[in-house]
């Protein structure tokens, strides 16, 4: 736990990197960031109000955090590909929200947890028909390597569980699926 200093006021920050990761079983993020060079994290920030206690209401916010979505072995089109730096939205209205909270100060304790991964392309990447276990101990079938937001969110939403809430709410960037259920103009 690092306390922060700065515009983000928050009463820790808890940082699990690689190995942490695969000590607790975060095997959905760990494979959505098999083909990247890059370390994945799962981050978890918590505000808590000047007069916390045992009965303070305690709300969860989980955002996705693709800091880059190639569509892994399910490669996107390549004009779709440009905006992919973008599938961090939900990670990134967590931060957006922790900026406030110090001057808001609400009477919750809030809990802002957010995978960092990138899904890209590589020999070590993902592949259609693994198997991967995720932190609730729950295995998913990879069909669709683009797939990856409901892959991580599955170990960031189990993790949030084990905070207790009362609430979660999911910030998510599912903007595919989205426009293929309910169409362009809705």
């Amino acid at each position: 736990r690092i306390p922060l200093l700065g515009y983000i006021k928050i009463w820790f920050v808890e940082i699990f990197n690689k190995a942490k990761l695969q000590t607790m079983g975060a095997g959905g993020i760990l494979a959505v960031a098999r083909g990247s060079d890059a370390e994945p994290y799962l981050i978890h920030l918590v505000y808590k109000p000047a007069t916390s206690n045992q009965k303070t209401r305690k709300l969860a916010l989980v955002g996705k955090g693709v800091t880059f979505d190639s569509g892994g072995l399910s490669l996107k089109e390549g004009e779709h590909i440009y905006d992919m730096k973008l599938d961090m939205a939900g990670a990134g209205a967590i931060l957006g929200v922790f900026s406030v909270l110090g001057r808001l100060k609400p009477a919750l304790e809030i809990h802002g947890i957010f995978p960092a991964v990138e899904n890209i392309l590589s020999a070590s990447s993902v592949k259609p028909g693994d198997v991967v276990k995720t932190l609730s101990g729950k295995t998913v079938e990879i069909v669709n390597t683009d797939a990856e937001g409901r892959v991580i969110l599955a170990d960031s939403l189990e993790y949030a569980s084990r905070q207790n809430p009362d609430k979660i709410i999911d910030l998510a960037t599912l903007t595919g699926a989205c426009m293929v259920a309910l169409g362009e103009r809705i």
